[in-house]
């Protein structure tokens, strides 16, 4: 009787000393972990921020009959773009004066005003502007018909203006100075010369100088500025 005792206290001990010893290394390995803490920097985990992989720049429509600048604006306006980019809304306008003869001279001023949007008001960025003033023959300061471009050759979500125009005091045939001016954002590019008069075989005017702004300029912006006084002031007679 006292060995069944006995065995049976030994049977009920030895379970107890297991749960007690399993107990003791629960406790031990969990003051081993890290406190888990809210900051993202003490646990280890980073948020990461949403990554914007599609182009800010986009053209938007354009009316030159209905824009809200054309008072802010001198002479008639030609043509003009609307666009938005990494840095806000904008609006070009291109707009010449009348060509008339007064008192035996004529006198004619071309405009390029590009505005930016801010809060809903319209500001000046900048502003292009050249003439030909007292000519006793023949003036001429026009933008070339469809011109005006709004692009992102260097795909850096800012849009680059580009326009070319014609200036003359003449009473001949002859080639006009023509230019090319190109801006992404505040920044201004150039290309002067002459128009090409081509008549029966020959060739007159064609000179070309490239401002040296272009030296620091994306290999795209002069790629692209050279394509388009290329396409504008050749005259076949």
């Amino acid at each position: 009787m006292g060995w069944f005792k006995k065995q049976n206290l030994k049977n009920f001990i030895l379970p107890l000393l297991l749960i007690l010893i399993a107990a003791c290394n629960n406790s031990k390995n969990n003051a081993d972990e890290p406190v888990a803490k809210n900051d993202s920097a003490t646990s280890g985990k980073t948020e990461q921020t949403p990554v914007n992989t599609n182009p800010v720049f986009s053209l938007g429509a354009f009316d030159k009959n209905n824009t809200p600048l054309k008072d802010s604006v001198k002479g008639n306006i030609i043509n003009g773009a609307g666009w938005t980019d990494a840095n806000g809304i904008y609006t070009v306008l291109l707009s010449q004066t009348e060509n008339k003869m007064i008192n035996g001279q004529q006198n004619q001023r071309i405009y390029a005003s590009c505005f930016k949007n801010e809060s809903g008001k319209w500001t000046r960025e900048w502003l292009v502007q050249d003439f030909i003033e007292n000519c006793e023959v023949d003036a001429t300061c026009e933008f070339f018909p469809q011109s005006l471009t709004v692009t992102d050759n260097d795909h850096n979500n800012t849009g680059e203006v580009t326009f070319l125009y014609k200036l003359s005091c003449k009473g001949d045939v002859s080639p006009d100075q023509k230019k090319l001016i190109m801006y992404e954002g505040t920044t201004k590019y150039a290309i002067r010369g002459t128009t090409i008069l081509l008549f029966n075989g020959g060739k007159e005017g064609g000179e070309k100088k490239t401002d040296p702004s272009f030296n620091t300029a994306p290999k795209s912006l002069l790629d692209f500025a050279n394509l388009q006084w290329d396409k504008f002031g050749t005259d076949k007679y």
